[in-house]
């Protein structure tokens, strides 16, 4: 009996450590899975008040599928961030480089120590790679959001044109 006590005791500890040993460890390389592509809707912005909400179009590099999500963004620091349609676009990175329907439905962050002109907003199985932003105020408008909120919009994919 105290052998069996002692071997699940120390498959407990190694197995914890282990895991320790893994969090503590770089994250594994991501690779490129496709383009996402964000437009602002001013319009939409009245209803949410200083929330910014968008039309976003993913297009996978691996096949062309595309797939349609929409956005919320982070509340805007001022109204004039909102006032003009501002246009976004991140690289998206995956384990794998493959895009799977509705992979992108997820809450993307920054993390607080990041502190660069091209963030990266992380979420559970993908990273956005910010890529561009349409002009000056976009600038801020995607460096001042450290949370994007995605939901697919149709489900499924689509191949080639809109």
């Amino acid at each position: 009996m105290r052998a069996l006590i002692l071997a699940i005791t120390t498959g407990i500890l190694v197995a914890g450590a282990a895991y320790a040993h893994g969090l503590g460890s770089e994250p594994t390389a991501q690779q490129a899975a496709g383009i996402l592509t964000c437009v602002t809707k001013p319009e939409a912005t009245l209803v949410f008040g200083r929330t910014p909400v968008a039309d976003c179009t993913f297009v996978a590099e691996r096949g062309g599928f595309r797939q349609t999500y929409l956005a919320v963004f982070s509340r805007a620091a001022t109204l004039a961030e909102l006032e003009t349609t501002q246009r976004v676009a991140w690289r998206v990175m995956t384990k794998d480089g493959f895009a799977r329907p509705g992979m992108l439905a997820d809450d993307f962050t920054a993390p607080q120590e990041q502190a660069t002109d091209r963030p990266t907003l992380f979420g559970r199985t993908a990273s956005l790679q910010l890529l561009s932003h349409s002009g000056q105020s976009s600038a801020k408008f995607a460096l001042a959001q450290p949370r994007v909120q995605l939901a697919a919009a149709r489900q499924g994919t689509t191949r080639g044109g809109k």
